[in-house]
């Protein structure tokens, strides 16, 4: 499995290679496939935090507790009583259960069903819904949408008809909050690595430009700005490992009317 996954790094997931699928207008036969929670399976020993993707090392529980307050703070702020608030990637519930007892009508989703399941469990007042956000044609819009972490998986081709269809689907005047892993070399905005795709802050803002003000952009984790890429990203205290989720970006933005 791992010399699978070395051959595949060097050989077919590369920038040259992705950049070329993306200019033969291929890209979807690179992209679509390399979604893990497309084929998940629950493992019953673990944590809904370890199920989600996550670890229980203590530098992943330090940013996972600032993230759950900084969002918790943020719904607060712009959300009340009967609002629609949606989880969008919401795995097995994680962060949606930091709002199982509060005043708002809770939605989900997720293209895990097996996800999908774990979180109702948790969370049975929400109403979840199955598929691809890009792909799935929502009866209601909302006042707040929130995504954490999924930005890895929207391919290039398809993250402006993403940024899209989050305008479509807010209320006027509603709140869009996204953390996602950002860019921390050159290689990563010419998308080296089509199965963690980090994006560059700048590239980011020049999307979202048309459809959103921007009330925050900003380093999650310590509150820097970053343009292109970020040039002194966190290292892992893990051995070998050069990611960590320290290295992820807040953007919080409210929809133009």
């Amino acid at each position: 499995m791992l010399l699978k996954r070395i051959i595949f790094q060097i050989f077919l997931n590369n920038f040259i290679v992705n950049n070329f699928m993306r200019f033969m207008g291929l890209e979807n036969k690179v992209f679509y496939k390399k979604n893990p929670y497309l084929s998940f399976e629950l493992a019953e020993t673990k944590s809904t935090q370890e199920n989600a993707g996550y670890s229980n090392k203590p530098e992943i529980n330090e940013v996972l507790k600032k993230s759950k307050a900084d969002l918790t703070k943020t719904v607060s702020e712009f959300c009340v009583e009967g609002n629609k608030v949606l989880d969008l990637g919401c795995g097995p519930g994680m962060y949606l259960e930091l709002f199982k007892d509060t005043p708002y009508q809770l939605f989900a989703i997720d293209i895990s069903q097996v996800m999908i399941n774990d979180a109702k469990k948790i969370i049975p007042k929400a109403q979840f819904f199955h598929g691809d956000f890009i792909e799935l044609l929502l009866d209601k819009k909302f006042n707040f949408i929130y995504c954490m972490g999924v930005l890895i998986y929207i391919p290039p081709h398809s993250i402006k008809t993403f940024f899209k269809k989050v305008y479509d689907s807010l209320e006027p005047n509603g709140i869009f909050y996204l953390n996602y892993p950002h860019a921390i070399s050159w290689f990563d905005t010419v998308y080296n690595d089509i199965t963690y795709i980090q994006y560059s802050p700048k590239k980011i803002e020049s999307i979202i430009k048309p459809y959103f003000k921007i009330i925050k952009h900003e380093q999650a984790f310590d509150g820097k700005k970053v343009g292109a890429y970020d040039k002194n990203p966190y290292k892992s205290s893990s051995a070998g490992l050069g990611r960590t989720y320290k290295n992820s970006y807040l953007l919080i933005v409210q929809r133009i009317n």
